[in-house]
């Protein structure tokens, strides 16, 4: 009879033991679920973060682009100022010396407005 109830003892401490074994092993699996949610999560808040950089890089260029175009602009607008004031300089010119000045002036900022305008047509795809 105390053979009996020790093994019976034993069983039950076994089946708690296995119980407990369970128990762990099951909590542990909703662990690992609750990770895997999380690793999903942060996969997906990179994947966002990636696409927001892509999408910044993208404007960035564009901005890029525009600042050209505006900076080749206004050296474009620059040069038919200084084409204005050389032009007005030539009729006002007193002697030939100052003519031929300016007659050479005209001709360097016609040169730079003429490269100004290939510029402009290039940067807009009028080519």
């Amino acid at each position: 009879m105390k053979s009996t109830n020790v093994n019976t003892l034993l069983q039950i401490v076994a089946l708690i033991i296995l119980l407990i074994i369970g128990y762990l092993v099951f909590k542990s699996s909703s662990n690992w679920k609750v990770i895997e949610i999380e690793l999903n999560n942060a996969r997906q808040e990179l994947r966002t973060s990636k696409d927001n950089v892509i999408n910044a890089k993208a404007e960035l260029e564009n901005f890029k682009k525009e600042f050209e175009q505006m900076k080749a602009k206004k050296d474009f607008i620059i040069h038919q100022r200084d084409s204005l004031i050389l032009h007005f300089q030539k009729k006002n010119a007193k002697d030939w010396e100052e003519l031929q000045k300016i007659k050479d002036s005209i001709k360097a900022v016609n040169d730079k407005l003429a490269r100004d305008r290939i510029i402009l047509d290039g940067l807009f795809g009028v080519n």
